[in-house]
């Protein structure tokens, strides 16, 4: 897969890092890379003996963290879901619980960018909508398959949409 550059901007990067009140010997879980402008950060505060653990589901996000990090021995990448994070920790070998988890959770601009993804609403493209492209059902999938009754619900809950039913 291509590695395609998009403009980001990290919002709030100052204060996450911040937050974290990195300790340079410590171990540290970038669990939504994106773009990685929390990754370098934590890794310019990082010694010799620190670690980040980098994660994300989405494949181009892993391409890029590969193409910037993959020579760095303070870092580990992994392929797949926050919600791994301890498997992904015990895979590291670092023999110790990480200091700080960083999620910036959410849809990142590049995936907004790039029609092929089926999130932008600016540009035409194939109604994708996963942030991990070859895992799942696309959500032209399962439109193409839910009942009314099922999409209801999801536009009423997950999207608060009062007018579901009209919908």
């Amino acid at each position: 897969m291509p590695v395609q550059e998009h403009q980001h901007e990290t919002v709030l990067l100052n204060e996450a890092i911040e937050a974290l009140q990195i300790k340079p010997e410590g171990v540290y879980v970038d669990g939504t890379y994106g773009r990685g402008g929390h990754s370098q950060m934590i890794l310019d505060q990082l010694s010799d003996s620190g670690h980040l653990l980098v994660m994300d589901k989405d494949p181009a996000a892993i391409a890029v963290a590969q193409q910037r990090f993959a020579d760095d021995p303070r870092t580990y990448i992994y392929s797949g879901s926050f919600t791994e994070i301890a498997d992904a920790l015990a895979e590291t070998n670092w023999g110790q619980a990480a200091n700080g988890v960083l999620l910036d959770l959410g849809v990142s601009s590049p995936q907004l960018d790039d029609a092929e993804r089926g999130f932008s609403f600016r540009r035409d493209g194939p109604l994708d909508m996963r942030m991990d492209p070859e895992q799942g059902m696309s959500a032209a999938e399962w439109l193409a398959q839910v009942k009314e009754d099922e999409l209801v619900k999801v536009l009423f809950e997950y999207g608060e949409e009062r007018y579901a039913r009209r919908i």
